[in-house]
């Protein structure tokens, strides 16, 4: 696969790509609810990096019009995990709730949330750990947000996985690369491998045959560390270059009453350049 394409696909991430799949989002809620639904019953709003600031969640989905439920997959420990299921839940009701309720005297109802965090890493890990918004606090606070994390990094015993088809066939998947990886296997050779694997055993067949390419892009990145932490911060850079230089052209425009022409000038902006700021503005 290109690498031009593999970057693109690197931040959508295997879980999330995979989870997004509306057979396997079905399986996602009906383990993690316990509720009795149909395809019609969930609808997708995962938050994209427009939405939230170049930010965005991995999954959230709409269920029966009466609740949230919040994925987040994690390959490394994350105690602050409360606090970012607080901000992707204020950004949701946000962009779904009417502009007026907060003013409106009779109570408005809003769908219940529920938050999990899925842990597939190598540090030791409980099968099931309740993370509190709370625990955060240095003293008591009137705020509280619970997270349910699970350890879904696979072994036949794992209960949750036994569960969850699509979560076992994932948790094999990235289990299988790992192993490929650790009898010595250059990386593209362990990817191939475990897809051809998975494929053979009918484990994620059906998407790997669709989208294998992606697939393999996604996990080279996930796995060569340090490609991967290039393209992460090369974006990085230019996005926050962009937004410290716009929010800069705001002020200016606010402050000083210029047109967008006038800020950028007084910034020497290079002309070549303005319009990609106006864009943004």
């Amino acid at each position: 696969m290109p690498m031009e394409h593999a970057k693109r696909t690197y931040k959508d991430g295997l879980f999330r790509f995979y989870m997004r799949e509306p057979e396997n989002s079905l399986a996602l809620c009906r383990t993690f609810t316990n509720m009795n639904l149909s395809p019609e019953d969930i609808r997708e709003c995962t938050l994209d990096s427009v939405m939230f600031h170049r930010r965005r969640n991995d999954l959230s989905l709409f269920l029966q019009g009466q609740m949230f439920s919040f994925f987040e997959h994690q390959s490394t420990q994350n105690e602050n995990m409360p606090v970012r299921m607080l901000l992707y839940l204020a950004a949701v009701y946000e962009s779904i709730l009417p502009e007026d309720f907060l003013y409106r005297a009779k109570r408005f109802p809003c769908p219940a949330p529920r938050f999990f965090m899925l842990y597939n890493g190598e540090e030791p890990f409980p099968d099931k750990k309740v993370l509190r918004l709370s625990d955060a606090f240095p003293m008591e606070g009137d705020a509280e947000l619970i997270v349910t994390a699970y350890n879904i990094t696979y072994s036949e015993q794992n209960k949750i996985l036994q569960e969850c088809r699509p979560l076992h066939d994932y948790s094999l998947f990235v289990h299988r690369v790992q192993e490929n990886k650790a009898q010595g296997m250059a990386l593209e050779q362990g990817i191939l491998k475990a897809i051809k694997d998975c494929r053979a055993d009918g484990t994620m067949a059906d998407f790997l045959e669709r989208h294998h390419g992606e697939v393999f892009g996604m996990v080279s990145l996930q796995w060569d560390e340090e490609k991967a932490k290039e393209f992460y911060e090369s974006e990085a850079r230019a996005e926050g270059i962009d937004f410290a230089i716009v929010n800069s052209i705001r002020n200016l425009m606010e402050t000083l009453h210029l047109t967008a022409p006038q800020a950028m000038d007084a910034l020497k902006i290079p002309p070549t350049e303005q319009g990609r700021y106006a864009a943004q503005i």
